[in-house]
């Protein structure tokens, strides 16, 4: 009998990191991360990342378009609930994480994910005995 996979959510640095190569061993470790399996994401780290490849990293529109397309067909979308923002308010107080990070934590709860990959979060704290940050950068 095969182990059972981790199902892993990823927050929008890992896709930024991937995209911009002005830190080396974090843009290699990003793509690293991107190419080798499928994640779980939410639209909101899509909303994130499309901003910020616009703004920050100088993309184009169809630049945006082909990530959006790509995301839909690599990854697994969560859609925003309103059990998913209601849980995320209740992290936010249990927690003490902006309401940001904590709807990112909550939406990988949500889908049953066993780790979070994120640079901006507590690298090493478990989340409701649930999920464990990572950041896969250190």
């Amino acid at each position: 009998m095969k182990p059972m996979k981790d199902n892993i959510f990823l927050d929008s640095n890992i896709f930024l990191y991937g995209f911009s190569d002005t830190d080396l061993k974090k843009h290699e470790i990003a793509k690293d991360i991107l190419l080798s399996d499928n994640f779980t994401i939410s639209t909101q780290i899509i909303n994130e990342v499309s901003n910020n490849m616009l703004k920050k990293l100088g993309f184009s529109e169809p630049n945006i378009i082909e990530f959006i397309n790509s995301c839909y067909k690599r990854y697994s979308i969560i859609n925003f609930s309103k059990d998913i923002l209601l849980a995320a308010s209740m992290i936010r107080m249990k927690y003490n994480y902006s309401y940001r990070d904590s709807a990112v934590i909550a939406s990988a709860l949500e889908n049953n994910c066993d780790i979070l990959y994120s640079e901006d979060l507590h690298a090493g704290q478990e989340i409701e005995k649930k999920l464990k940050i990572i950041n896969p950068f250190k």
